[in-house]
């Protein structure tokens, strides 16, 4: 009688244990999962134009962190916020329209536009003097679309790095310093077809040339011993 009084008073201890345990479990599963973050595509052109941007989303109620990739033009805004309230509020303080990358509504659907690809852009300017060219720089990073600018007062040179169009570059550049500047066409890369076809060529000349020189011995040596021979 007493093992079984035992046993019944350990069965009873065992039961709360196993209550608390699917409770804590059941916890577990209503916990809400981290909402996603919220990625955007924004024309970023400089350094402070991003701090700009990340100190006005910052002051988003809901925003716990924010991310800049320079080259991509992506922003990621970790927290839980409206996509719509903070396209509006970067356009409102920066003047940069900004547009969802994700995650898209399910209704809309819209395609996720890609972002403008990095190109280096050779520009020739004539610059009197070395304060010009700094100036010349400075006015060029203000353009949209340019992340880096480089001045060769000696030269001439200006080499312009961003997602800006060819075209916009120069007659933003006359229209902010008045100087006539020239896009330096740029070296077309050959395609593989045309590089494989001449590797074989000179492949095939090397051999012709090794051949004629093997001759040469040949017809060299044959010389020499009928010399001898006369002699």
């Amino acid at each position: 009688m007493g093992e079984e009084v035992k046993q019944e008073q350990a069965k009873a201890e065992a039961k709360p244990e196993e209550k608390k345990e699917e409770k804590a479990e059941e916890k577990k599963e209503e916990e809400p999962k981290p909402p996603a973050p919220l990625v955007l595509y924004v024309d970023l052109h400089c350094v402070g134009c991003a701090k700009k941007i990340e100190k006005s989303i910052m002051k988003i109620r809901g925003v716990e962190g924010v991310e800049i990739d320079m080259a991509k033009n992506e922003v990621t805004i970790k927290g839980i916020v409206e996509p719509q309230a903070v396209c509006t509020k970067i356009m409102k303080k920066t003047k940069r329209s900004a547009k969802v990358l994700s995650p898209l509504p399910a209704s809309v659907g819209e395609p996720i536009p890609k972002a403008g690809e990095l190109k280096t852009v050779e520009l020739n300017v004539n610059m009197h003097c070395e304060a010009c060219a700094e100036e010349l720089k400075k006015k060029i990073l203000k353009m949209r679309g340019v992340q880096t600018a480089v001045t060769e007062f000696s030269t001439g040179k200006v080499v312009v790095t961003g997602t800006m169009d060819e075209n916009k570059l120069v007659d933003y550049v006359y229209r902010r310093t008045k100087k006539q500047a020239r896009i330096v066409p740029q070296p077309v890369p050959e395609p593989e077809e045309k590089k494989k076809t001449k590797k074989v060529r000179s492949q095939q000349q090397k051999k012709q040339n090794q051949k004629k020189r093997k001759k040469k011995k040949n017809h060299q040596k044959k010389l020499r011993k009928k010399r001898v021979t006369r002699w």
